[in-house]
């Protein structure tokens, strides 16, 4: 503290304060502590700064413990009114350029700050600004996206100038409404579930997914998809069972001066096959050598340019290269003759290119899950993901496998089933309150928090999508009435449920009941049913 403003904070020194009036005291008396490293090496006589307490001088210089009083404003606020104050803590990696510079405290401050590296901080203090507010978008839609760099790529002379023919725009600055987006993987492909007599056809449109481009790198990361499948909606529940990913690899560069020692570095974003091609293919038209293969080139045989012999780099798989639709992954694509938009005038994309639904159909998919049971729910998802950052060790980002999940029961709707199968019908049926269906995953799966009375289910399925079910006693009494209306598009359109509770909210009792599935035409279904409690 300099040697104005001495207060005593409630301790009998000037270090931490005691008590709100001391913390607002500190907060508003314009006070900059010393430099903590250079606390050891403040004299009695320093014409600036307050001489520190001799005896724990050395250790706050080295690393005592510290605590920060921080403050913001002036404000003006009406009564019962709210501020946010935004703050970043922030870190960097090697920051130590000598692991002994400790030794440098608490005697030379100078030499131990001449042994520090602040770039990697600074970089991540930018990146959390980027993260606040994102450069290169207009948050509040006025037009202002930010500041940024025109930076020329290529160039000609003309004139005796120098014209761009063609430059990259490069944002630095938000628009100064914050955004509170970090890095996100693609968009989620909207998906639909058309049930089928023991499976399930996924059916999704990746077009945002495949074309949106990535919030920083203001390029298109998008790398793959994934379909999950799970007998409920948690996230441990949900397994793979197919995958896409485009065919495109990782180059590592070897680097003598890597420290500490030389080595491959990755560096760059991951390559398609035909970039690398045209790269490093032989012949009058590299791009078209359909005999370089980038995995022939490993750490201990890598690849050397003829122009430059003393490069040296190699090639990986990025992902698994599962992009042969139909053959390396079982996801195939739904109209496999569409061409693709990019290469199409936008006037020329008339409307029979496009889905029911809006998009574009080259990118509709398709994937059949078979051998599943009728009688249970499965929930599917399908994600997405990008390439990551190779460089940054940063992993694939991957849409969340819970968020947007939905289920069906793998049975044909009731509007295309066949007439030998087009019955209703009812399980279990007997049903038994000693035949564990609980433990057996068939009642209650994620419902923990409930007794058994509280989740359990007889099901009836084959229904048409509007219809009315009664449950009646022998004698004709209604012991319950479930009106079932959903729209024909509902993969659960044929499907319902009754938990054992009676009309007047009882629990059913042990006996035979009468079942009726009346639908709007006047059309009636009706069946037995035994249920043993």
């Amino acid at each position: 503290m300099g040697r104005q403003n001495y207060r005593d904070f409630g301790t009998g020194t000037t270090g931490l304060p005691v008590g709100d009036r001391n913390f607002y005291y500190v907060m508003s008396s314009g006070e900059i502590d010393y430099d903590q490293f250079y606390t050891g090496v403040i004299g009695p006589f320093d014409p600036v700064w307050m001489y520190p307490p001799p005896d724990i001088a050395d250790n706050i210089a080295d690393g005592m413990s510290v605590e920060y009083v921080l403050s913001f404003g002036p404000f003006d606020l009406d009564p019962g009114a709210t501020l946010p104050i935004v703050f970043a803590y922030v870190a960097g990696e090697d920051f130590h350029t000598d692991p002994y510079n400790i030794n440098n405290l608490p005697n030379d401050p100078r030499r131990y700050y001449e042994n520090l590296d602040f770039s990697d901080l600074a970089k991540n203090a930018l990146w959390a600004e980027w993260i606040y507010d994102n450069p290169g978008v207009d948050t509040d839609g006025d037009g202002d996206s930010g500041e940024y760099r025109v930076c020329a790529v290529e160039s000609t002379l003309v004139d005796s100038d120098w014209v761009y023919t063609r430059a990259d725009t490069t944002w630095y600055k938000g628009d100064g409404i914050p955004d509170w987006r970090a890095v996100t993987p693609p968009p989620a492909p909207a998906f639909w579930i058309d049930p089928i007599v023991n499976g399930l056809r996924i059916r999704f449109n990746g077009q945002l997914s495949e074309t949106t481009k990535d919030i920083f790198l203001k390029i298109v990361d998008f790398e793959g998809y994934r379909i999950y499948i799970g007998r409920d909606d948690r996230a441990t529940s949900f397994s793979t069972v197919a995958s896409y990913d485009r065919d495109n690899y990782d180059k590592y560069i070897w680097n003598l001066n890597a420290f500490p020692d030389p080595g491959f570095e990755l560096l760059d974003i991951p390559f398609t096959l035909d970039s690398l091609r045209c790269l490093y293919g032989f012949g009058d038209d590299p791009c078209r050598d359909s005999l370089f293969d980038p995995l022939a080139y490993t750490p201990s045989r890598p690849y050397t340019p003829p122009d430059s012999p003393d490069s040296f780099f190699y090639f990986v798989k990025h992902d698994f290269n599962t992009s042969e639709l139909g053959v390396t992954t079982p996801i195939r694509k739904v109209y496999p003759d569409e061409p693709d938009p990019q290469t199409i005038p936008i006037d020329s994309l008339t409307l029979n290119r496009y889905t029911d639904e809006g998009y574009l159909k080259y990118y509709e998919y398709e994937f059949t899950i078979m051998d599943l049971l009728p009688t249970v729910p499965y929930w599917v998802n399908v994600t997405a993901f990008d390439f990551g950052s190779p460089k940054g060790n940063l992993r694939a980002l991957e849409t969340s496998v819970t968020l947007g999940a939905k289920y069906a029961y793998p049975i044909n709707p009731y509007e295309v089933k066949e007439e030998n199968i087009g019955k209703v019908y009812v399980y279990p049926n007997p049903y038994r309150i000693d035949a564990g269906y609980r433990l057996l995953g068939f009642e209650g799966r994620t419902r923990d928090d409930l007794p058994a009375d509280k989740v359990r289910a007889i099901h009836f399925a084959n229904l048409p999508a509007k219809c009315t079910i009664k449950i009646l006693s022998l004698d004709g009494d209604l012991i319950k009435k479930i009106e079932h209306d959903m729209d024909p598009s509902d993969p659960n359109s044929s499907h319902d449920q009754w938990n054992l509770i009676t009309r007047n909210h009882q629990r059913v009792v042990s006996g035979l009941y009468y079942w009726t599935v009346e639908s709007p035409d006047g059309q009636t279904q009706i069946g037995k049913l035994a249920i043993i409690m």
